[in-house]
């Protein structure tokens, strides 16, 4: 190893340390701060690209500081106001060299690195010796507080990225091993107070349920523990990230569901209902029935747990429909994006299909909204692509309604053909 080179490299990393300041960068209004930090983002940028011509020769670091090296240069594999492009380039371009890192450099990274951080404050419901479900929350019923208070681990922007590096790149045997130093972040990321680090949990916990058996979840409770937390996460409905959060949660949620439960059990069936009935029609629907983006958000992930359900999903027909046709119908106190539109009529698809035993008692109040949105489409201004768009999804609800009515079908040809705007 060279001496000199060796030096170099770990100069380089303590310079790639990433400020403390960018866990609030947006939050930072002082002019003499950010032209700090901005002049570090350019500093760093240079520090990676030294770092890189430096590594070129393969024996310029030992074996030991590898860890360093890949703590220090993942928490530039993603995004974050400390990252560049150019930066991330560069950052990819070394880690390619570890592509196949091995389970002990892994072990190396989250366990000298990212550990000591999160034991200042450990997840009160985790081990953090085995990664298992505690049977108890530790520090007691007031615990949770108690580990809320001075998070030092939100002092490190940084931990998503290398976190989520690190998730990458294991496999089932890497995570079994691995799983005491992954669920206790992950948890504390997911079950934090603040939606912006929730929805960074949430796309770790779903980079974890890609490569964890679901027998693990299932032995060490942490599939409870995620059901859990992710079901809490759609109800932090009034913040910047809620969209983003209900459909990530939701999505993950349903995921947990399938991998961990066998298919077409009470369990199963119990959860998905409980997404749908309690999460999305008993808390979204009703606690911000005003925010337009979080209710599109919502109508999104329709068709996922509609068709997880299947035809279980009829149960909830009298809230799905009037909630689903609401947007279509044109009206003075219901102005809603184009968007939303698309994302009622795709979801509607989805719940007829689903649903089409019970659906013809529908057909009237279904049509009725897809005749008058259509004709509110003939009539408006807006924009060639937007109405062609939306026509193009209304003939498909109408197509798929007539498919799931066959034995009204004559009936709903002769509404659709008396219409003063015909679909065809």
């Amino acid at each position: 190893m060279h001496g000199h080179a060796s030096a170099d490299i770990l100069k380089a990393l303590e310079d790639l340390r990433v400020p403390t300041e960018f866990a609030k960068y947006e939050e930072d209004s002082e002019a003499e701060t950010i032209v700090r930090l901005e002049q570090w983002k350019e500093n760093a940028c240079n520090v990676l690209a030294s770092l890189r011509e430096t590594l070129r020769s393969r024996d310029a670091i030992a074996k030991t500081a590898e860890p360093n090296l890949l703590y220090a240069v993942s928490a530039f594999d993603g995004g974050g106001p400390w990252v560049l492009d150019a930066s991330r380039t560069i950052a990819r371009n070394i880690l390619s060299s570890f592509e196949n890192a091995d389970f002990d450099l892994l072990e190396g990274i989250l366990h000298d690195f990212v550990k000591p951080i999160f034991a200042v404050n450990p997840h009160p419901s985790v081990s953090v010796e085995t990664g298992r479900k505690l049977a108890r929350p530790a520090g007691g019923p007031m615990g949770h507080l108690d580990y809320l208070e001075a998070q030092e681990w939100k002092s490190h922007p940084e931990l998503f990225n290398v976190l989520s590096w690190c998730l990458c790149h294991t496999d089932t045997r890497g995570v079994e091993r691995l799983w005491h130093l992954f669920i206790p972040p992950i948890m504390t990321f997911l079950d934090d107070y603040q939606a912006a680090y929730k929805l960074q949990g949430v796309h770790l916990a779903s980079q974890l349920l890609k490569v964890a058996p679901a027998e693990l979840l299932r032995r060490t409770g942490v599939d409870v523990l995620l059901a859990t937390s992710l079901k809490t996460c759609l109800t932090f409905l009034h913040n910047q990230e809620t969209p983003k959060l209900i459909r990530s949660a939701a999505r993950t949620y349903i995921y947990l569901v399938k991998y961990t439960t066998a298919r077409g059990s009470a369990a199963q069936f119990d959860q998905l209902c409980s997404l749908l009935g309690d999460s999305i029609i008993g808390s979204i629907w009703v606690y911000a029935s005003r925010d337009i983006d979080a209710l599109q958000a919502s109508v999104d992930v329709i068709p996922d747990v509609v068709e997880a359900l299947d035809i279980g999903a009829s149960r909830y027909l009298k809230a799905l429909i009037p909630q689903l046709v609401f947007p279509l119908i044109p009206g003075p106190e219901n102005s809603v994006p184009t968007a939303y539109k698309l994302s009622s009529a795709r979801a509607l698809c989805s719940v007829m299909r689903m649903c089409s035993p019970r659906i013809h008692k529908w057909k009237g109040t279904i049509l009725e909204a897809v005749l008058r949105c259509w004709v509110d489409l003939a009539n408006s201004s807006q924009e060639a692509e937007g109405v062609e768009t939306l026509q193009a999804e209304l003939q498909k609800v109408c197509a798929v309604l007539a498919e799931a009515c066959r034995p009204a079908a004559p009936e709903i040809d002769v509404r659709l053909h008396s219409s003063p705007y015909h679909i065809s």
